[in-house]
């Protein structure tokens, strides 16, 4: 699984949730920080969360859960990269 497969899969996820209350994240940039779009209330970020856990087999530590390692797709994504020791 490459880096752009990674994007893809979390971008789809948020715009899941995010139709689940009724709103639209499909032209979500994948730099853009998801807490202050409102796409996702705080029930919808944590699901997001539990989802990205189990989809890529991790169990983030409390201390990694920053707006530096989970705000973006892309921040997601070179997180997975780091906990996996090499690049996705």
């Amino acid at each position: 699984m490459n880096a752009s497969e990674v994007k893809t899969g979390i971008h789809a996820k948020v715009v899941e949730i995010a139709k689940s209350i009724g709103k639209d994240a499909r032209k979500l940039r994948n730099d853009e920080v998801i807490p202050s779009t409102g796409l996702l209330d705080s029930a919808g970020l944590m699901e997001l969360m539990m989802w990205f856990e189990g989809a890529y087999g991790l169990n983030i530590d409390q201390d990694d859960m920053t707006i530096a390692n989970f705000g973006t797709i892309d921040s997601m994504a070179a997180y997975l990269s780091r906990q996996r020791g090499a690049d996705i």
